[in-house]
């Protein structure tokens, strides 16, 4: 295997962060214009972690570099683009702020373990807590840059309600996968020297 094709997967988590850099530049717009090329790069952005963890999989090229720059990269991309919609007025501060307490936190948990050589799998809840999120980042996309079309339908309260709806959805899931993840890694935790 040739040295540029071992470094694929982490090529690829490192672009994940300049298109997330990107897709919060045009998310500033307001216009539909600039916030479906947001949705674009935010689509491109997600799939690529996708792709960057099947391959690391499948050529076997788990690396320590890509332990660390795959989370990030995820956790910058979605907690990102959540921050704008609140800057915005579309997501409540305070969930969003929630959500990201709890990804800093077991991202920050997840590095110090790896530190000590310890590796924490991921839960099936955790996995949904991320499909989640995705999903719920672009029905919110699609709802802002459809606006217009839909106020003719659907009076600005019910939309602002339907966001909102998403969003504790998503702060549940959030939430309970993040207990979930303490629950099953209590032992390992406890290695870790507050």
């Amino acid at each position: 295997m040739t040295k540029l094709k071992r470094q694929i997967p982490n090529i690829l988590s490192i672009l994940r962060i300049f298109l997330a850099f990107f897709c919060f530049y045009m998310a500033l717009e307001s216009t539909p214009y600039a916030l479906s090329i947001s949705l674009g790069i935010f689509v491109i952005a997600a799939m690529t972690d996708y792709l960057d963890g099947y391959l690391a999989r499948k050529w076997n090229l788990i690396s320590s570099f890509g332990k660390i720059v795959d989370p990030l990269a995820d956790k910058i991309l979605i907690l990102g683009i959540l921050f704008i919609f609140s800057y915005k007025g579309v997501v409540p501060m305070i969930l969003a702020s929630i959500i990201a307490f709890r990804e800093i936190l077991l991202t920050v948990i997840r590095l110090l373990l790896l530190s000590k050589k310890i590796v924490i799998a991921s839960i099936q809840s955790g996995k949904f807590k991320t499909i989640s999120q995705v999903m719920v980042v672009i029905a919110i996309y699609l709802i802002l840059i459809f606006m217009g079309s839909i106020k003719e339908y659907v009076s600005p309260s019910v939309i602002k309600s339907i966001i909102l709806a998403m969003i504790l959805w998503v702060t549940t899931i959030t939430l309970y996968s993040g207990f979930e993840f303490f629950q099953h890694n209590t032992k390992a935790i406890r290695k870790l020297q507050w």
